[in-house]
């Protein structure tokens, strides 16, 4: 697939670069964040395909993402630190993970050895219904019908422009009654009981992933009011704690969107664009709301993705966005 070697070939780039970049300059201090899906114990149970690829992560990547920041002066923060202000002279690093895969519960062990904090946003519908992520179901169906991964992700591309209701329907008609059914671990999200219990941890926070993973700019702002405020009062009612943060499903942000997260008590908003969030974070330009995010993946090794993430000059997010605008026919306010 031309989108994938295209892919390869800049963030290869971005490898050149961050090299070349950080041998010449001092990297600008900032909140660096990185966002995970699921959580894998090793490359043989990522090769199972029971989940959509996304930018796979073993428990040993992740360890080793932490150690890199780590070695290199960062400090590792929670929302309410990145709230309420970070000294702008500092480097400082955000684990996020989104969804609320069961599967999550494979960082914990890692966060308690490095006293590391973490954030997991949760789609709170999965976990009340216990139905897997839709992303999941296609894949793994249409590679059973055998079709590549390359051509799944292009048809999965064009099923985000539909609210999750829509896609999931469609899923249904297609592939079964059972086709949302979890087969396991791997692919589940949290029951209620283990999600409770996983907050309870002093390295666990959890924000707002919506009550459906809705990609807002498909709804009605009464219905983006509905989906963030559900997520709200669920795990507020769960755990005793109010979130104060919103990770936007695939990234799908506008002003009205933004402006109703931070009416429903929200003071940070996370995206899926690549990029430093460059200190000092002001709250009164909207920053706080949109923050960047890197996704790390399996296809190189972590450190060089490490290095890449810290230069202050990268074509990937660029491109990406290009790309995505292009495939989907559609663009964002704040380009994510």
């Amino acid at each position: 697939m031309i989108a994938r070697v295209v892919q390869r070939l800049v963030r290869g780039m971005d490898v050149t670069i961050a090299h070349v970049y950080l041998s010449l300059f001092r990297e600008r201090n900032s909140l660096i964040t990185f966002l995970f899906h699921a959580l894998f114990r090793n490359e043989e149970e990522m090769d199972l395909n029971m989940i959509d690829p996304l930018e796979r992560t073993t428990v040993a990547q992740f360890r080793r993402l932490i150690e890199y920041y780590v070695k290199h002066g960062y400090q590792f923060v929670t929302p309410q630190q990145a709230i309420e202000g970070l000294d702008p002279e500092g480097r400082f690093a955000l684990l996020t993970f989104d969804d609320g895969y069961y599967n999550n519960l494979l960082a914990l062990p890692v966060l308690e050895e490095f006293r590391v904090p973490a954030l997991f946003f949760i789609s709170t519908d999965h976990v009340q219904q216990q139905k897997c992520y839709w992303w999941d179901v296609f894949y793994r169906q249409r590679l059973a019908q055998g079709a590549d991964a390359d051509l799944a992700y292009i048809e999965a591309l064009a099923l985000k422009n539909f609210r999750t209701e829509e896609i999931e329907l469609k899923l249904i008609e297609r592939f079964g009654a059972d086709a949302l059914k979890p087969r396991g671990d791997i692919d589940r999200p949290f029951r209620s009981d283990e999600l409770k219990k996983f907050a309870s941890s002093p390295y666990v926070f959890l924000g707002n992933h919506t009550t459906g993973h809705a990609i807002l700019t498909n709804y009605t702002p009464d219905e983006v009011r509905q989906q963030i405020a559900g997520a709200q009062t669920y795990l507020t009612h769960l755990t005793g704690v109010t979130p104060t943060t919103i990770a936007y499903p695939n990234g799908a942000l506008n002003r009205v969107i933004a402006q109703i997260a931070m009416e429903e008590g929200l003071k940070l908003g996370f995206t899926v664009r690549p990029q430093k969030n460059v200190l000092p974070l002001d709250s009164g330009d909207g920053r706080l709301m949109r923050l960047g995010r890197f996704v790390p993946h399996s296809e190189s090794a972590i450190e060089s993705q490490c290095l890449t993430y810290r230069s202050d000059v990268l074509l990937y997010g660029t491109v990406r966005d290009w790309y995505l605008r292009f495939a989907r026919g559609q663009s964002s306010e704040f380009g994510t």
